[in-house]
């Protein structure tokens, strides 16, 4: 079925660069394979090293996110008074797009030496936490309450009912909410580096191959290795959450 799928979507392809200024795939397919390692000559850079300035952004910035909305969202989940403080300003905030924040970062971090880079790493923070936050605190939140009646059953103490079933029940949440969150970043990055000058990053490429005469197939050999880092690390989140929770 996927070779199909790739089949039609090559035919589709086809089909619209005959009647559109769009390039044709083979000729997409021959500008990729000369960029992945082979610097263009506007930039200096090889899409490999656009693609990770690009990755280190992104995982640092959800890294950071994550290390946050995880252990809040359990505790949040878990603390109904903090739930309370911490829930109505995530609900105000979570449905502003991470794009909104771009002017407003660039002005905040402006002050800073390096203003362009930590701004698009608030950016994409903004963009991992949310998804990741609401995630671990749903999983948390919806522990079976037959299992924490049994727990205090027996007395046991609230530490060892957070850790042995509060946890566990929320690893789904956990391995969903890095998935979307890490997409979500992906993306953010994208749209971050085409606003302000990085000097490299894929979005910052597509960027300059349109400005420069609008080269359209540099510009889509960038569209498809955005993809392509895309894919790489669903599938890689994928591959971990089997290895996680073998159950499933």
């Amino acid at each position: 079925m996927r070779l199909r799928g790739a089949i039609l979507l090559t035919f589709l392809w086809y089909l619209i660069s005959a009647f559109t200024d769009l390039p044709l795939p083979h000729e997409v397919a021959e500008t990729f394979f000369i960029l992945l390692f082979n610097s263009e000559p506007v930039l200096g850079k090889t899409l490999v090293q656009h693609a990770a300035a690009s990755l280190f952004r992104v995982l640092t910035a959800s890294l950071l996110a994550f290390s946050i909305a995880i252990p809040l969202g359990i505790v949040s989940a878990w603390n109904r008074s903090l739930t309370e403080i911490v829930m109505p300003m995530v609900e105000a905030l979570r449905p502003i797009p991470p794009l909104a924040w771009i002017p407003l970062a660039y002005v905040i971090f402006a002050p800073l030496p390096n203003t362009v880079q930590v701004s698009q790493i608030f950016i994409v923070f903004v963009g991992a936490f949310f998804p990741c936050f609401v995630s671990v605190f749903d999983y948390s939140r919806n522990v079976p309450e037959e299992l924490l009646e049994m727990a205090r059953v027996f007395r046991a103490p609230e530490r060892l009912i957070l850790r042995d079933i509060v946890l566990p029940h929320s690893l789904q949440g956990v391995m969903s909410g890095v998935r979307i969150g890490l997409g979500v970043g992906w993306m953010s990055i994208i749209a971050a580096e085409m606003i302000a000058t990085s000097g490299e990053g894929l979005g910052y490429f597509i960027l300059v191959m349109y400005e420069v005469g609008g080269r359209t197939a540099e510009i889509v050999a960038g569209m498809a290795m955005i993809g392509t880092v895309g894919y790489f690390m669903n599938w890689l989140l994928l591959k971990a959450e089997r290895l996680v929770m073998p159950w499933r």
